[in-house]
Formats: C-alpha cells, sequence, structure tokens
C-alpha cells in the first residue's frame, strides 16, 4: 500500500463509507453540513413514506411505543444506542414520540444520551487497550484521534450535533484519556441537538397526519 492509499484510508470517518475530511486533513465544514441536511432529509423522506403505508396504525403504534416503552423506556433504548457502538440512531424514535410532552420527552432523551456519551468515554478509558474494542474502532481510530487532538472537547460537541458517530467519538475521547471534565460538559451538545432534531421532525412529519 502506497503512502497516498494510507492517507486516503486515514481520512475517512466511516460513516456510510463517506469522508468527512479534505486531502489536507482538515475537518470539510462545507461538506460535514451538507451531509447534515441530506441526512435529516434523507430520515424525512423514509419516515415519511413509511408512515404514509401505516397512517391507519400510526396511533395504534405511537400508543404501543407509550404504553410499553414509557420515558423509562425511551431513557433505556437511548442510552444504549448512543452507548455502544451500533448501526442504530435514537432517531428511530421521533416518528412514535411527537405526540408526547416535549420538555419530559426531550429532557429524557438529552440527558440519556449525554449519560451515554459519559458511558462510552469510560468504555474508551478503561477497556480501549484491549484487542475488540481496538477491533470495533479501527476503522475510525486514526480520523477521531486525530479530530480530537486537533478540536480538543470541541471534536464530541460536533459529533453531538452532526452525523459523525458520537458515541466511537466518545469511546476515542476516553482512549487518547481527554479530560472527563471537558468531555462531559461537551457531551451536552446532545441537549439542542435533541431539540433541533425534534422541530425538524415534528414540522416535517406534521403534514402526514394533519
Amino acid at each position: 500500500m502506497n503512502r497516498n492509499s494510507k492517507e486516503d484510508k486515514s481520512i475517512r470517518m466511516h460513516v456510510l463509507n463517506t469522508s468527512w475530511f479534505d486531502k489536507k486533513g482538515n475537518l470539510d465544514w462545507r461538506q460535514l453540513v451538507g451531509k447534515t441536511l441530506l441526512l435529516i432529509a434523507f430520515f424525512l423522506i423514509v419516515y415519511a413514506i413509511g408512515l404514509y403505508f401505516v397512517r391507519g396504525q400510526y396511533h395504534i403504534i405511537g400508543d404501543w411505543v407509550s404504553n410499553r416503552l414509557g420515558f423509562m423506556g425511551i431513557a433505556i433504548f437511548v442510552f444504549v444506542t448512543d452507548m455502544l457502538i451500533m448501526p442504530m440512531s435514537v432517531d428511530l424514535l421521533f416518528p412514535f414520540v411527537l405526540d408526547w410532552d416535549p420538555v419530559p420527552l426531550l429532557l429524557t432523551m438529552s440527558i440519556s444520551s449525554a449519560l451515554a456519551g459519559c458511558g462510552g468515554y469510560w468504555i474508551g478509558r478503561l477497556l480501549g487497550k484491549l484487542p475488540f474494542i481496538r477491533q470495533l474502532t479501527s476503522s475510525f481510530s486514526a480520523d477521531g484521534e486525530k479530530l480530537i487532538n486537533k478540536f480538543g472537547i470541541w471534536a464530541v460537541v460536533i459529533a453531538g450535533i452532526t452525523p459523525i458517530p458520537y458515541s466511537t467519538v466518545c469511546w476515542m475521547a476516553g482512549m487518547v484519556k481527554m479530560n472527563f471534565a471537558y468531555m462531559a460538559i461537551a457531551s451536552l451538545s446532545r441537549f439542542p441537538r435533541m431539540l433541533i432534531y425534534y422541530l425538524i421532525f415534528k414540522g416535517g412529519l406534521s403534514f402526514i397526519f394533519v
């Protein structure tokens, strides 16, 4: 493998196999914002199509989520999803909880997500040298470490708001031994993130169920 191919590989964030960095290794802000908007639009379109076909059962599904999960179930789902590295998103919940009281809902999701980031930090901090942890983060480790070294706690903030994998960045923050207090403060970026995405989904999907 030549030097150029190694550099190309090192600038991949491995989110849908797309790169968030330019060839100089700098974060491409224009691309990051554009892909954030595209990802939100993608979720909206998929949800709109899917929910259109279950329109008659939408409230039944919503009631099931409310009765079976409740706020405790929501908290557990968000915590597990945002602490572990897995191909899932907390955004899966939004279509079915848009009728809930937004204040306790968003507080529950935000607090759970922030705590999950802290949990991921300690996974990386305490278990980062284990082979299976390094395997899980191998496709991201070079980029994540570069991101954290360059932006410090702002790397967690950026990941907390954008599609850059939040859980993985939190794991990497632990592996490079970022100051935990700073990391915990940075994880509060999940509060505005949840609010922004909730409002987008609320506005974007409400026309289906008028």
